[in-house]
């Protein structure tokens, strides 16, 4: 047998090896696998006194009426203050000076949960907050889902999108708060699953 034999059959062998191993890999995690598992998550409807029947899930860190921040990663001045809420009781509120950005703990979401509203109101002139979602799929990182703004007092957002279309099973997704040029203040984070309309 001589050498360029035997150098051929070692690289036949080796593409072999190469399909084989990557074979079960491939097949066992093909792009838009589901990430995280469907989650039980508590659904109300905080918003039918405005016209919004849907029903919606907190997202991570939060009670009714209190951010408390759990998991979320607070930067530039981000932080929790105590404040009189929109009901005129006293609650733990996401403060979010100029410059200031919130990210929260992975949630675990599919294509039925499109849209988010929040309470907030503006300490300051100029924007609000401006929302970004990040997906662990291929469905994009840092997604923005625009200018999320309020007024002197506290009111209900607008519903904002958090761009699933192109998701794949269920994946996880972030959050990110970062304070524009004015200063707000938010509490009541809810995400909306379509699928129960």
């Amino acid at each position: 047998m001589n050498y360029r034999s035997i150098t051929r059959r070692a690289a036949g062998l080796a593409v072999l090896f190469a399909a084989v191993a990557g074979g079960p890999a491939q097949a066992a995690a093909p792009a838009g696998t589901a990430s995280c598992a469907p989650p039980n998550y508590l659904l109300s409807q905080p918003f039918t006194s405005l016209g919004d029947s849907n029903w919606y899930t907190l997202a991570p860190g939060q009670s009714v009426d209190a951010f408390t921040a759990a998991g979320w990663t607070l930067s530039g001045g981000a932080s929790l203050v105590t404040a009189t809420l929109a009901d005129g009781s006293l609650g733990t509120v996401l403060d979010l000076p100029a410059g200031a950005t919130a990210v929260s703990p992975a949630m675990c979401v599919n294509s039925g949960y499109p849209d988010a509203r929040l309470d907030i109101r503006q300490l300051s002139n100029g924007p609000g907050l401006h929302a970004y979602v990040n997906y662990t799929s291929g469905a994009g990182a840092n997604q923005s889902s625009g200018n999320v703004n309020g007024s002197s007092t506290w009111s209900v957002s607008r519903a904002f999108q958090l761009h699933t279309s192109n998701l794949s099973g269920w994946q996880e997704a972030r959050y990110t708060f970062v304070g524009d040029k004015g200063h707000s203040q938010v509490y009541d984070f809810y995400v909306d699953p379509r699928c129960f309309r």
